[in-house]
């Protein structure tokens, strides 16, 4: 036997009799060759004069170990440190191209409504799209008029952009409906939106609904080319209602022997939903971070492309289709109504509004265990979901206080198993739910304005429910229309109910400024108290002000923000007609000087108050003058300023901050910061729309004797006047830009004409059917600053 096999057998009879057998440096021998080789001795080395030598014992040895992996872990931070760093400078800095590249383009390729640009836009694509439909949002649920306002110009600018292009069919797809109760007010936007892109050779425009009669009218030139331009609006009732009522319709038929069943095929369906609602479109715009179609009909299953214009986030598939398959049945929402009352002329009874619905219900044994069988019900698709309506409920038939219970779906019968599904089964076989009937009671809480007002409003009324409102902070300003004024009471009333905002509703009854030249209006109250003190926030700015003593317009908010924009930090602007500040407030919180001016002791006081709140007195001064004289006035006034360097007070500390915790003063405070008032005006700001053309003559001889102010003597230009004014009763915005620029060049002496450089007509805002607003906005003439001035009564 070799002896390396006679000592391990040795070894292991040694370990049977727990090591008995064998001393101690008897086992170490035998296990000695099998042991590693011990590492080398490493040489000395010397240090400081002294002599010390390398660590040779595990202790040594595993503190070079964990040596060695701090460092590693710190190698591995360092790395990957520089790595995030690369790639976070290289997405900030592709985003800031990204950010500048879009700004450049947008401004050098916007098509300023010229159709030529346009088609130069699609120009480079292979095909355009026959149809193309377009997924929009009623902002803030229209409850202050200016949602619905938007909603309709949105409409009108898309359908001008497909007529500009050829695209024939165009399907506007908005979730409650709401614009199929306008149709007439829609179609005169587009036409009106036509006419000031394409002019009087603008296509002849259909414009329908599924089921209801269309608005259509012809071209406006008889030698205008026979383009045709079909917009379609789409509410959610016309996708899966279509869908079962089509699918009702063919069965009946099918009963009947009218059609074989074999009849009833793709093409069928498909040519039936396009008859009756729309056919399938090419390409889907929404206007949205993510996928969300909201229940956007659900036939189109054959779309080539869905675009949305912002970065995709993460698509919202799994919303879509809770959207679609949670939705309760049609017959549900069929009968998801108020009850008719039909009683507008009567006091308001809110009692007539209660309805009742019987469903099921999944009564909960233990409360415990809701949260887990909510989720179990969401995920089986049996719990009833519907807006504004808590689906956990008291339980009726329990008498244990705090029972609770799920409401279910209309198809899930307390009654009849074959409506559950295995996980219900499941559960009520566990004894851990019951099924009980419920009788789900809706009152006149639960409906919106619009179902009351279409439940009490007679028939002949419903075809253009008043829902649009001005909200000025606590006040809602209607302005009914003739037809209506017989219910004005009872809409006020429903009105101030469904927005517990708005405790004081008023309807004008006379034009604005018809009784006073500070454009107040007459008005009466229709529900609350005569309560007109108000206080309002725009653009971070806050304004308190009593409605029936000033001029204010919340549906101007956007016309505000967009001139805002326009100015520069440290220029000077002059507001003519400045009201209680609307721009002038915003632009001194931008570090713009403001001379505002407004003739209305009342809104001067006003404008006076938010100065002071809002913190803007270092730029925004205030004048209480005629507008004719301001004009001179503030020109000379800022060629005169015997001090054109301001110190700016510190910013305070912030509130957070405890007193004890900050440095002294003096250590952390920033020095003061001074500012240069220029001497000449950049921008005139003159907003009374209905006169404020005439008072363009004080421009004459503006700057007289003071060329060597401006371009070319130095490089600052000559300012921008920004002045609004009223339409007449035409459509047609290029004959319309053209007739403005007239009135304008009348007043100056000098002409101004379309398509010269900086020269713009912005339309605002519609105001009436036959009424809309236009910013113009051009630089000042040097011909006309420059002369010689004459008496302003004689401008």
């Amino acid at each position: 036997m070799p002896v390396a096999k006679r000592e391990t057998e040795l070894y292991r009879r040694d370990a049977k009799l727990n090591h008995n057998l064998l001393t101690p440096e008897e086992r170490e021998k035998l296990i000695e060759p099998f042991l590693p080789d011990p590492p080398p001795r490493s040489s000395k080395s010397k240090s400081n004069g002294l002599v010390r030598n390398l660590p040779d014992g595990p202790e040594d040895s595993y503190s070079i170990s964990l040596i060695r992996g701090f460092l590693k872990n710190q190698l591995h931070a360092l790395v990957f440190a520089i790595v995030h760093t690369f790639f976070s400078v290289y997405i900030r800095l592709r985003q800031a191209y990204h950010g500048v590249k879009d700004r450049i383009f947008a401004i050098l390729y916007y098509h300023h409504r010229t159709p030529e640009l346009i088609q130069k836009d699609v120009k480079g694509l292979e095909r355009l799209p026959e149809h193309v439909s377009v997924i929009l949002k009623l902002e803030d649920g229209g409850r202050g008029g200016s949602g619905l306002e938007a909603l309709v110009d949105e409409v009108a600018e898309i359908s001008a952009w497909c007529a500009c292009i050829g695209i024939p069919t165009l399907s506007i797809y908005e979730r409650t409906g709401i614009l199929k109760a306008y149709l007439p007010a829609t179609h005169t936007a587009i036409q009106r939106k036509l006419s000031s892109y394409l002019g009087p050779q603008h296509p002849a425009l259909s414009l329908r609904a599924p089921h209801m009669a269309p608005v259509d009218t012809s071209p406006t030139s008889e030698n205008a080319p026979t383009k045709k331009l079909s917009v379609i609006l789409l509410s959610v009732e016309d996708g899966r209602d279509s869908l079962v009522d089509l699918t009702k319709t063919l069965t009946d038929m099918t009963q009947r022997g009218k059609i074989s069943s074999k009849d009833v095929n793709a093409e069928l369906i498909n040519a039936e939903i396009s008859e009756s609602v729309m056919a399938e479109p090419d390409l889907l715009v929404l206007f949205s971070p993510t996928v969300e179609l909201s229940g956007y009909p659900p036939w189109q299953i054959r779309l080539t492309e869905i675009f949305h214009v912002q970065d995709n986030q993460g698509v919202g598939y799994q919303d879509v289709n809770d959207k679609t398959i949670n939705s309760p049945s049609t017959e549900f929402m069929a009968l998801l109504r108020p009850p008719i009352v039909r009683s507008a002329t009567a006091a308001l009874d809110r009692a007539l509004f209660t309805k009742t619905f019987p469903i099921s219900a999944v009564r909960v044994k233990n409360l415990r265990d809701i949260s887990k069988i909510k989720t179990g019900l969401e995920q089986s698709r049996e719990i009833l979901k519907l807006e504004r309506l808590l689906n956990v409920r008291p339980d009726p038939t329990s008498t244990t206080k705090g029972a609770k219970c799920l409401l279910l779906r209309p198809e899930v019968k307390s009654g009849d198993p074959s409506t559950w599904s295995p996980w219900l089964k499941e559960a009520v076989k566990d004894e851990s739910v019951g099924i009980v009937d419920y009788d789900l009671k809706l009152d006149y809480d639960y409906w919106t304005y619009l179902d009351v007002m279409t439940s009490l409003l007679p028939e002949d009324a419903l075809g253009e429910v008043p829902v649009g409102f001005a909200a000025v902070g606590h006040v809602a300003h209607l302005n009914l229309r003739d037809e209506y004024l017989p219910y004005k009471k009872i809409i006020a009333e429903v009105l101030m109910d469904k927005n517990p905002g708005i405790k004081t509703v008023i309807n004008k009854i006379d034009d604005v400024g018809s009784q006073s030249e500070f454009r107040t209006f007459a008005y009466e109250v229709l529900a609350g108290p005569d309560d007109m003190q108000v206080e309002i926030s725009e653009s971070d700015c806050l304004f308190r002000f009593n409605y029936s003593k000033v001029y204010w317009n919340s549906r101007l908010q956007t016309e505000h923000k967009r001139l805002v924009d326009l100015f520069q930090k440290g220029e000077v602007v002059c507001d003519v007609m400045a009201g209680v500040g609307p721009f002038a407030v915003p632009a001194g919180k931008k570090g713009v000087f403001v001379w505002a001016n407004d003739l209305n002791p009342e809104s001067y006081e006003c404008m006076k108050d938010a100065i002071t709140r809002n913190k803007v007195s270092a730029y925004v001064q205030p004048f209480n003058r005629d507008g004719h004289d301001f004009i001179r006035f503030a020109a000379d006034d800022l060629l005169s300023l015997p001090v054109r360097i301001r110190t700016l007070p510190p910013k305070r500390r912030s509130r957070g901050t405890p007193v004890q915790y900050l440095p002294p003063p003096e250590t952390y405070l920033p020095p003061p910061e001074t500012v240069t008032i220029p001497q000449t005006i950049n921008h005139f700001v003159m907003n009374l729309p209905a006169i404020a053309i005439d008072f363009l003559g004080s421009f004459n001889g503006l700057y007289h004797t003071h060329e060597s102010l401006f371009t070319p003597h130095t490089s600052v230009k000559l300012p921008m006047v920004h002045v609004h004014c009223f339409s007449t009763k035409s459509e047609d915005n290029v004959k319309e830009t053209k007739e403005i620029c007239e009135r304008i060049s009348e007043k100056l002496g000098w002409t101004i004409k379309p398509g010269d450089e900086e020269v713009t007509v912005y339309e605002v805002r519609d105001v009436a059917p036959k009424k809309r607003m236009f910013c113009a906005s051009f630089r000042l003439p040097a011909e006309v600053a420059f002369r010689e001035r004459r008496v302003l009564g004689n401008v």
